[in-house]
């Protein structure tokens, strides 16, 4: 069912296989754990409101990328009462918890499901103040990256941010390796210490992180597949940032394997 705030890309559904449903299936309880599964998430997300003051903006637009369940705008539209906000995720099944979630900012939220990389801009209908993404870019190949923030640039007003929340490699190769064992120690730890119904998504979450262990730390070091998680360094993309044209370009935090980049528009 498509609902009157929902825009659907013609052809949003056609790499939605290149995730082997990793995220398909995973909503309701990636939803539950995120907060605590990922280091110092929620802190992260109002580290980054605080810092660009969004309760103070007036009548923000407000697009978040990879939205997911619906976690960082509903933060957001608790901030900001004058916030319209756009949801771009690809996964029907984690927009329908995040419209659940949202169901109370039912007029201040519009929903597009489309694939990050395709024409989910044409279907913007104005330009945005501040574009945030959270754990979702990383998934993109490095060429798509570059033109998901070409595309960000574009369509952002003047003076509007771009901020990405997202796992990335950082300076030298065992700092990453160690990023990466970090979580997967943190996980482990974090699942001695759940009960309830953390703990029952927990253990159906578990088989989804058996796979990102797999991929991403014991075949460390073989070639990625679209839609895997395609870590690159936070440099590399602060310097692509830079030369699309952002300013005020900067790491402004960095956390074991969550790095937050982003920059200004220039005024005109």
């Amino acid at each position: 069912m498509i609902h009157t705030n929902e825009i659907k890309a013609p052809d949003c559904r056609q790499n939605a296989s290149l995730s082997d449903n990793r995220f398909q299936t995973m909503a309701k309880d990636y939803d539950t754990l995120a907060p605590v599964m990922v280091p110092y998430y929620g802190f992260m997300q109002s580290m980054m409101m605080d810092y660009l003051r969004i309760e103070d903006a007036d009548n923000p637009v407000i697009v978040d990328l990879g939205a997911g369940s619906g976690t960082f705008l509903e933060r957001i539209l608790l901030r900001n009462p004058s916030a319209r906000c756009y949801y771009v995720d690809l996964s029907q099944p984690f927009m329908n918890v995040a419209r659940q979630k949202l169901q109370r900012y039912h007029d201040r939220v519009k929903y597009i499901l489309a694939d990050l990389e395709d024409g989910w801009t044409d279907l913007l209908p104005v330009n945005a103040d501040y574009i945030f993404s959270m754990s979702a870019i990383h998934h993109l190949e490095n060429h798509e990256k570059q033109r998901l923030y070409h595309r960000c640039f574009d369509i952002l007003n003047p003076g509007g941010w771009l901020v990405n929340i997202d796992e990335m490699k950082t300076i030298y190769p065992d700092a990453y390796f160690n990023s990466l064992y970090y979580w997967d120690r943190y996980g482990q730890a974090q699942g001695k210490r759940l009960h309830g119904e953390y703990l029952k998504a927990y253990w159906k979450w578990q088989d989804h992180f058996r796979q990102w262990k797999t991929r991403n730390i014991r075949n460390v070091n073989q070639p990625k597949r679209k839609g895997d998680d395609i870590h690159e360094s936070f440099l590399l993309q602060m310097a692509w940032l830079k030369e699309i044209g952002f300013q005020q370009v900067d790491l402004f935090g960095k956390i074991h394997l969550w790095c937050i980049i982003g920059g200004k528009k220039p005024k005109q």
